[in-house]
């Protein structure tokens, strides 16, 4: 009697140690997997911020003509803000970049705590890099309006 109930003990405290593992696993898949999705969202923004790169290149060669055009237009000062606002999408830009490179989306010889902080730091590294855009398209979108 005592076997069967040593042995069901066993048995259950087995099965908590699975359970226990499948939900670590699957919070560390849930992480990576929200990681992955943030980046997904990011992604389609690159294009139109190389878009908006080109035509803040386009606008600086053209400031004359500009001005022209527009008589109270401030070269000067104009001129600075759209080389800020270029210098701000080219490091968003290359800030996604650089996270894509270094994400591991299988870390090897690492225990689960390991993994599931890795993927935790990633989350927070890459909603940090969507603010980022989000605040840079906006700043696109209001700046380049008015051209």
């Amino acid at each position: 009697m005592k076997k069967i109930v040593l042995q069901l003990g066993v048995a259950a405290l087995s099965m908590l140690a699975c359970n226990g593992g499948d939900k670590e696993a699957n919070e560390i898949e849930q992480l990576r997997n929200e990681a992955i999705t943030v980046h997904d969202e990011i992604m389609p923004q690159i294009s139109a911020f190389d878009r908006n790169t080109v035509k803040i290149d386009s606008l600086l060669a053209s400031l004359p003509q500009l001005q022209a055009a527009y008589p109270d237009l401030d070269t000067t000062q104009t001129r600075t803000e759209l080389a800020a606002l270029k210098g701000r999408l080219e490091q968003a830009t290359d800030s996604m970049m650089a996270w894509m490179t270094n994400f591991d989306v299988d870390p090897q010889d690492k225990s689960n705590t390991e993994i599931k902080s890795y993927y935790e730091k990633e989350v927070e590294k890459v909603k940090g890099l969507q603010q980022l855009f989000d605040e840079v398209a906006k700043e696109s979108t209001d700046k380049l309006a008015q051209f």
